[in-house]
């Protein structure tokens, strides 16, 4: 043991600086809820309410030429710009689809079938076993000891529940499930679902038509109709966990070859210094009221100036991604450059770190869809000496899922033909990366992917 001396310099950040940061890396959502959090710690902070809206035919003719304005693809996306009191289109889209759980669905039901009381309280018990996928995977005999029915009681509940919407509810495991879902004549599918899912999902369609004796045709059609069936039944049905609503924080639209970059400002509120508070502090001579006060307004001008730096710099990244970008927003997905975060920071002239937290959880919507602002930062491919090319991952990707989309399914492309085809269009990447992005963009090996 001993003791020493040692002089050691850190760098600390300031309350205000770290708020500062924290607001930087917020979302719209997280910023909205942030701003109803200090509200209610600091009383002399308001939400500024938003003016009066231009009558709804004024309103309306500005929406049509703005919409007129935009492209095609574009239009897709005018859901985000409904009023409020239109709702949202993709909720409602969401919200359409089916907004009870399994369990309610399957408990109307059972209200309507005609059968034995005690056939149908069995039905109801063992719908409370049914998971969110449709199955009932709980052991028979642990129902049957904690249960009040006898087997056949819960075997006649168990027929009733299998024969309810959607088609293969109930079932103990896949197999089961499937064959719910098969007509009881179709026995060639049958059998290729109790015995040779293995085989089926090998593409051995070959040796299968030779086990059955069958014509290869009737193995095709039946594998077909299997391929056709749903897997997890109760996955259409709403879970117990509300869907969560991507709000965008960067819109980007195109007005003939350019490109309009803007910020959903829309999406938390306006803040604002409270009058009365602001009258109270000049009318009082309370040296405690003044100070207390003060303070509040000057953690209020604060928090806006955050705000404005969050703001200006967000669009300013956004632009800079727009600009390196252009052909993704020209022509689509496949056409992302390679861009890393350095380069941004380099042209923004911020440290890297700001550009990191600049578009954590952010959200871009432009022609082709939502993406997260992190999507366009994109790695080039290291060739084998270790090099990093120009093209982008997603370029290869996209070259590797055309090759094998457009592959003879009798014989596939292995990983090492994949690569000898990149490699005469100029991209030296090894076997071994070719492997890794095909697992990515779930396709299976050549042997798996082969019709036998």
């Amino acid at each position: 043991m001993e003791l020493e001396i040692r002089l050691s310099q850190t760098q600390t950040l300031s309350p205000q600086m770290e708020q500062s940061v924290r607001i930087l890396q917020m979302d719209s959502a997280q910023l909205g809820a942030y701003l109803k959090e200090m509200m209610l710690e600091n009383p002399v902070m308001e939400f500024e309410h938003p003016k009066e809206e231009d009558p709804k035919e004024d309103l309306a003719l500005r929406k049509l030429e703005w919409l007129e304005s935009q492209t095609v693809k574009e239009k897709e996306n005018v859901g985000y710009y409904e009023e409020e009191e239109n709702g949202n289109i993709l909720e409602k889209t969401v919200a359409s689809v089916e907004d009870e759980s399994l369990v309610d669905h399957l408990l109307t039901q059972i209200f309507f079938v005609s059968a034995p009381p005690d056939t149908l309280a069995a039905a109801r018990y063992l719908v409370g076993f049914i998971d969110e996928n449709g199955y009932l995977t709980t052991d028979q005999l642990e129902i049957e000891q904690d249960s009040s029915f006898t087997p056949e009681q819960l075997g006649a509940g168990l027929e009733l529940v299998q024969g309810l919407d959607p088609t293969g509810v109930g079932a103990s495991d896949l197999c089961e499930c499937l064959c719910l879902q098969l007509a009881p004549e179709d026995t060639l599918a049958r059998a290729l679902v109790a015995n040779y899912l293995e085989d089926i999902a090998k593409n051995r369609f070959g040796q299968l038509a030779k086990q059955f004796g069958v014509p290869l045709e009737q193995i095709t059609a039946a594998i077909e109709r299997i391929r056709h069936l749903n897997p997890k039944p109760g996955a259409l049905y709403a879970k117990l966990t509300p869907p969560n609503y991507i709000t965008p924080d960067v819109v980007v639209t195109s007005f003939e070859n350019q490109y309009n970059v803007m910020l959903c400002e829309f999406s938390y509120p306006e803040i604002r210094l409270s009058e009365s508070y602001l009258r109270m502090a000049n009318e009082t001579s309370d040296k405690e009221v003044i100070s207390y006060i003060s303070n509040k307004v000057n953690q209020v001008n604060w928090i806006k100036k955050c705000i404005e730096s969050r703001n200006r710099t967000l669009l300013a990244v956004a632009r800079a991604i727009v600009r390196r970008q252009e052909r993704f927003f020209r022509y689509g997905p496949q056409f992302l450059n390679v861009l890393r975060m350095r380069d941004v920071a380099e042209m923004v002239e911020m440290h890297e770190s700001t550009v990191s937290r600049a578009v954590r959880d952010k959200y871009l919507q432009c022609a082709h869809g939502v993406y997260p602002l992190r999507y366009f930062f994109v790695k080039g491919v290291e060739s084998e000496d270790g090099d990093s090319s120009g093209t982008s991952t997603h370029d290869i990707k996209w070259k590797i899922r055309t090759l094998i989309e457009e592959e003879d399914k009798a014989n596939p492309l292995s990983d090492q033909k994949i690569t000898d085809l990149l490699e005469q269009e100029g991209l030296n990447i090894s076997r071994r990366t070719v492997a890794k992005y095909r697992e990515e963009l779930g396709f299976l090996k050549s042997s798996q992917r082969q019709i036998r």
